[in-house]
């Protein structure tokens, strides 16, 4: 008998142990009737069948291998599959052991029925495990795209849902304080604060794009490296007082960035700098170029970074522990996304971003990226 007519016959004691691997399988979601752990497991099962009883080119062959094998515009089994896997709480790679179990089972099954030992078998063994990774193929693509939808809706949530509010709060402020009716003294803190929940609101977008998309998206424009970081300095210094911050550049810095992305770039640069270094140091910004690259460093003085925690300060939420700068103690703020999004901008822009750290030296965030835009095979 062959494999396709053997899939068919044998179908209810093939399903009967998907069902019971299915089971077993752990996963945060609630748990599941027999019904529900089945679900689209017989049609997958019969497209399987029906697709080992066409006959197939070499070339059909080579695309289901990779996962490329055509299908109707209609979403397959596997993929309504992996919708309501997706919908139960099983994660990616437990969806992916459902199928290795069905790999599993029917050559265990189609081997104590005597399968496998006519030459054709050879080929529709073949044939099956293309199959399979076809519909793992899709099970996972599809998977991959509704949670990618998935994210994109938590980001539109987030920006509208908070925003929104944290925008009305402090317009409010800045209203009390043209009427007289508050102190820009007494509003300070009230500004200060939905700033910083501002800025916490922006890591987590960032740092949920960036994950979501594998890179910081980035819309680079022709423009002045030095004149754009001269404003981020100036507004840097107006909230920070009571610290000495200078900028020092020597060179052309002209070329083509993301002038926000690279704005905030040096923005969590310094505030680190700030967070970190000791409050009687300056901080300073120096700018450099040579022909194909700009350069800009932030220094500050202080306790040096660690050596062991030089490469975890850029993983997100690694964060600092409480660090005596001069004297005082001071608890890391923020999430730990900072640095992390300073590497995705910098990674983006194809340039590097390291560290040098030291006792008697203090601490220097380097940050090289090309005037340009790179081209794939430059």
């Amino acid at each position: 008998m062959r494999l396709s007519q053997f899939l068919i016959q044998n179908q209810a004691e093939i399903l009967s142990e998907w069902d019971a691997f299915a089971a077993t399988v752990s996963h945060e979601g609630k748990p599941l009737d027999k019904k529900t752990l089945r679900d689209h497991a017989a049609e997958i099962l019969r497209a399987i069948a029906e697709d080992l009883s066409q006959p197939q080119t070499p070339q059909e062959q080579e695309a289901k291998s990779k996962g490329e094998g055509e299908r109707d515009m209609a979403p397959s089994a596997a993929e309504t599959h992996a919708d309501f896997r997706m919908m139960a709480g099983f994660a990616i790679d437990a969806m992916i052991t459902e199928y290795r179990a069905m790999r599993a089972s029917v050559l265990k099954i189609w081997s104590s029925a005597g399968g496998g030992t006519q030459p054709e078998d050879l080929r529709d063994l073949t044939r099956f495990n293309e199959a399979i990774d076809q519909s793992i193929a899709e099970s996972v693509g599809r998977y991959t795209r509704q949670t990618k939808k998935s994210t994109d809706l938590f980001i539109g949530i987030l920006g509208h849902d908070i925003r929104n509010p944290l925008g009305t709060i402090m317009m409010s402020a800045e209203v009390l304080i043209r009427s007289g009716q508050l102190s820009a003294k007494a509003a300070a803190p009230i500004m200060n604060s939905a700033m910083r929940i501002n800025s916490i609101i922006e890591q987590v977008v960032d740092f949920t794009r960036a994950q979501a998309d594998g890179v910081m998206p980035i819309v680079r424009t022709p423009g002045n490296l030095a004149d754009q970081l001269f404003k981020v300095v100036q507004e840097t210094q107006i909230r920070y007082p009571t610290r000495v911050l200078q900028l020092r550049s020597v060179g052309n810095f002209d070329g083509s960035w993301d002038e926000g992305r690279v704005g905030q770039l040096l923005s969590n640069l310094l505030g680190n700098a700030f967070l970190y270094g000791s409050r009687a140091c300056t901080v300073t910004v120096e700018m450099s170029s040579n022909d194909k690259d700009v350069m800009f460093s932030v220094h500050n003085d202080g306790t040096p970074i660690p050596p062991a925690d030089i490469e975890r300060i850029f993983q997100p939420l690694a964060r600092g522990s409480s660090i005596d700068t001069g004297g005082e103690r001071r608890e890391p703020s923020g999430l730990g996304l900072g640095l992390y999004i300073c590497r995705e901008i910098v990674l983006s822009h194809g340039g590097t971003l390291n560290v040098e750290s030291s006792e008697g030296k203090g601490t220097t965030f380097m940050v090289t990226l090309p005037r340009y835009a790179v081209q794939a095979g430059a």
